[in-house]
Order: structure tokens, then C-alpha cells, then sequence
């Protein structure tokens, strides 16, 4: 969410006017993401979020969009676009894909707990079985075949240690996921990270920033979960206490199969290596550039989840 295009006044005036959203009053860019850039808007009928999508063309856009509207109609607080006076709800602002989105109450966790944990496991299950009959099966843009382009491509520039781990537990992967093609599918939101919902006290208010959306492994989605709200980012080790609070929540509203407990290490190994893995090329590809450098996340803590994963993955149920 950091400042890749900046507008002015009057770009943010002229998208207003195409809005049945009253007059502009202000407007602040909003920092700490890596991908997209987003504003706070607030005008005289309330306050809403634009974003400007930095990594994808026009025509890849539309798909995301689906995906949140598809969840808005199952009764999902999530951050639908909205539909300008020309009844669209895509435009093109300083040559990048632009949406306007309400901008929900409630505000980031500032670390996550026994409750939020619980929380989510439930909202994750119940999403997971909304997103089974989207329509649409988008492959992930960051999904296999990016994975392997990826590791190839910047394994030189590794620490041996490092280029060992990467590349075996790719091959781990695939060998298990050639014997266990069938496992479950559904739209995933693919980085539910705890920053990536809103919170009023002990509630859940909306889960937001569906860009990394697909259609893929349902224990996938799950693993990327537990991996972030339930890791000691210092260690890469669970908390075990948020963890079994996380899991008994979303079994309590999803079974599981055979196959899904069996592929569960192979999963959180998966999870956190993918994370590791972007955040390395992000760090490799900013290098150079002291402030675009500043705004990425460090690859260490993945790092560290996927090596205490490597050690020790407890039972899914």
C-alpha cells in the first residue's frame, strides 16, 4: 500500500466528479504495503479507499473484482468497488488501473491474540466454502510456475545454506503434489495476513486486499493463515495456543479429508517458502533503490517460518 503513482489535486478532483460520491474534501496516500498504490478519500458523503494497481494491466483487474463481489453478495464485509456515473467500476487514472472502495470502520491488529485467531479460522472457513462455486479458476500469478521461475532466477544470489533450502523444498513439493492431484480447490484469498483485515475491538469488521485471489488448494489458503497469525516472527515457531484456537474454529465449519491432513506439512512448508520467496525478489530487485528498499518486508521472517516448519509441523486435527 505504499505510494507507487502519485496524484495531484485535480486528478483526484476529476475521479470525484465521476462519482456520485459528493464534493472531494481531502486526501492522504497511505504507506506500508509493497504492491498497490492507495489513498485515503474523504468527501462530503463519507470516506472511501482508491487504489491503483501497480502490477496488473486493465484486463487482469476485472477478475479480482469478481472475486470480491462474489463474496459481498454472500454477505462478506469486503471492499466491493464502486460504480461511477457512466455505471462503471473500473477506471484508468495516470495510465494505471483504478477502484473506488468504501472504506470500512475498525482498524489493522496491531498483533494477533486467542480471539482474533478464533476469528479468523471461522471467517476463513466460511469463506473458503463461499468461493467454491465462484466461477471463475484464475491460476495464481505467484502460484507454481512462478515459484520455479523464481528460485531459478535468483538462487545465484543466495547464501548457499539458503539456495539448499529454497530449491529442496520445491522438489519436496512437487514429488508430493505429483501423487495428490485431487486435493480440494476453492477461490482463496491467498494473503490473509493479519494487516489484511480490520478489527473494532473483538470484532472482525472486513477482510480486505483480495489481490492475490485464485483459485488453488484450500489447505493453502489455510497454511498461509496459521503462518502469519499464528508465528513468533522472531523464531518462525507457532504459538501454539493461537494455533488449535485458529484450527478448532475453521474445522468447526469445514471438514477436512484424508488427503488434506497428509498434504498439511507440505502446505505450511509451501506457504512459507512463497512468502520467502517474494519478499527475496522484491529485496534483490529494490536493492539498488535505497527508498523502494525501505518499503520491503523483511525475507528473514520467512526465512524463519520455513525452517522451523522444516523441523517440526504439529497435526492439523
Amino acid at each position: 500500500m505504499a505510494v507507487y503513482t502519485s496524484l495531484s489535486d485535480s486528478d483526484m478532483r476529476a475521479l470525484v466528479a465521476d462519482y456520485y460520491l459528493g464534493e472531494l474534501v481531502s486526501f492522504q496516500g497511505i504507506s506500508g504495503g509493497v504492491e498497490n498504490t492507495n489513498y485515503f478519500l474523504i468527501t462530503t458523503t463519507g470516506k472511501y479507499v482508491v487504489t491503483l494497481f501497480e502490477e496488473f494491466d486493465l484486463d487482469e483487474v476485472p477478475y479480482f473484482l469478481d472475486v470480491v463481489a462474489h463474496l459481498k453478495h454472500k454477505g462478506f464485509n469486503v471492499p466491493a468497488a464502486l460504480i461511477d456515473i457512466h455505471g462503471e467500476r473500473l477506471r484508468e487514472v495516470n495510465a494505471r488501473p483504478a477502484i473506488i472502495v468504501d472504506c470500512f470502520p475498525g482498524s489493522e491488529l496491531k498483533q494477533t491474540d486467542v480471539t482474533s485467531c478464533r476469528l479468523m479460522g471461522e471467517a476463513l472457513a466460511k469463506l473458503h466454502i463461499a468461493g467454491e462455486d465462484f466461477p471463475e479458476h484464475r491460476d495464481s500469478h505467484r502460484g507454481v510456475a512462478w515459484w520455479h521461475k523464481t528460485s531459478n532466477a535468483i538462487e545465484a544470489e543466495l547464501e548457499p545454506q539458503q539456495a539448499q533450502l529454497l530449491m529442496s523444498q520445491i522438489a519436496e513439493f512437487d514429488v508430493f503434489m505429483a501423487e495428490h492431484k485431487d486435493l480440494p480447490k476453492t477461490t482463496i484469498h491467498g494473503d490473509l495476513f493479519f494487516n489484511n483485515t480490520l478489527f473494532e475491538g473483538d470484532k472482525l469488521s472486513a477482510i480486505i486486499d483480495f489481490y492475490n485471489a485464485c483459485h488453488s488448494w484450500v489447505m493453502y489458503d489455510l497454511a498461509i493463515v496459521v503462518n502469519d497469525w499464528c508465528s513468533d516472527m522472531t523464531t518462525g515457531e507457532l504459538d501454539m495456543t493461537k494455533y488449535r484456537a485458529l484450527l478448532k474454529a475453521y474445522l468447526h465449519e469445514r471438514d477436512v479429508s484424508a488427503e488434506e491432513i497428509l498434504a498439511w506439512p507440505y502446505m505450511l512448508r509451501i506457504a512459507a517458502l512463497r512468502f520467502w520467496l517474494s519478499r527475496l525478489e522484491a529485496w534483490h530487485g529494490a536493492k539498488h533503490d535505497p527508498v523502494r528498499l525501505a518499503q520491503q518486508h523483511d525475507p528473514l521472517e520467512f526465512q524463519r517460518i520455513l525452517e522451523a516448519r522444516v523441523r517440526y509441523v504439529p497435526a492439523l486435527v
